[in-house]
């Protein structure tokens, strides 16, 4: 928290504009609280940006509709588009930010010292708040590439997402598990929002991204047809015994128009934070995640939101919670396995 107070001492003019209503807000003395999120086009960055605004506490309780105060006293939550999970735990435990969005399998990695984050310490800080909504590992393909399977990719021009992010090291697990590799493909490195035109000019033949559905990228090439290229339920459950935060799972039929059930794998993402954090300020981000106000931001801003309840804020957990997080659920009587109370 300690790079937070350049932020604090604030006097500042914050506008506001929500779906239904907005407003201005006058600020002062208020501390940042910044979340790594992800891509513009995914849905890490609209989820991040909806969970910044309900821990935002306004000055003026008029507001909010019914004049209740909500967010965290003398906190403003900004969301930070970023790589996603690899680049959120980095910032995470460098104190760049103070929270982050994470796939499950990335943030385990992390604690457990291994895949990218092999030989390193300092990672195993990193702490849960929440389980928020399962993520579906997607292949999204241009229809006109004929491609029906993961082994079709071979040889074809493919983004397989940034350097260093989750979805990258998920997809070389998939290629592995088919006896392929990145060497195999004609791979490029880009985030989503700038696959779009690629895609379209049919520079690009796919590209891949470990992201709730729907997600906007893909949803913006309908018009062009596109294919989701299935995980088969035997290489799934190959992998998720190797990996077991990664599990067999299906992107429902029409989530995309036009395209059918497709099964896949799928992590949780995780809202995450440092061990080092404060407890009580963690107990607020807690209680405040799953108000009914935020909960309302949440089904009403994104079509995942509806995904994000208390009922499974501690299902598909890889890693231990805050202390303060504890606190939360303990209060609300929901079981803590042994894993978490570590």
């Amino acid at each position: 928290m300690a790079q937070t107070k350049n932020f604090s001492k604030l006097i500042c003019l914050f506008l506001f504009f929500p779906l239904i209503w907005s407003f201005t807000v006058v600020c002062e003395a208020k501390e940042l609280f910044r979340i790594g999120t992800g891509g513009k086009t995914g849905v890490y960055f609209p989820v991040g940006k909806l969970i910044a605004q309900g821990l935002t506490e306004p000055l003026r309780t008029k507001a909010i509709p019914g004049g209740k105060k909500t967010g965290i006293p003398g906190y403003i939550a900004v969301a930070q588009n970023s790589a996603g999970s690899v680049e959120n735990i980095n910032t995470i435990i460098s104190n760049e930010t103070e929270a982050g969005l994470i796939q499950a399998d990335v943030a385990s990695w992390a604690y457990q010292s291994s895949g990218p984050f092999a030989g390193e310490k300092k990672f195993q800080t990193i702490r849960a708040v929440a389980s928020l909504y399962p993520e579906k590992f997607q292949i999204v393909t241009r229809k006109d590439a004929n491609i029906h399977k993961v082994t079709d990719l071979r040889g074809k021009r493919i983004s397989l997402d940034e350097l260093g992010s989750g979805t990258l090291s998920v997809m070389r697990i998939i290629l592995a598990a088919h006896s392929l590799s990145e060497k195999d493909l004609r791979p490029v490195y880009l985030k989503p929002v700038f696959t779009e035109n690629k895609m379209i000019s049919g520079e690009l033949q796919g590209f891949v991204m470990m992201a709730g559905a729907p997600m906007e990228a893909v949803l913006r090439l309908s018009d062009i047809g596109i294919s989701l290229v299935p995980i088969s339920e035997k290489i799934a459950n190959k992998i998720n015994r190797q990996y077991p935060y990664l599990v067999p799972g299906f992107i429902p039929a029409n989530v995309y128009p036009n395209v059918p059930e497709t099964q896949t794998i799928q992590a949780h993402a995780l809202l995450a934070v440092n061990s080092a954090m404060d407890e009580e300020l963690v107990y607020q981000v807690t209680r405040t995640l799953w108000s009914p106000h935020m909960l309302s931001l949440l089904k009403r801003g994104h079509p995942q939101g509806k995904a994000i309840t208390l009922e499974s804020a501690l299902t598909g957990l890889s890693i231990p919670l805050h202390e303060g997080a504890k606190r939360f659920y303990r209060e609300q009587g929901l079981l803590i396995k042994d894993l978490l109370s570590k």
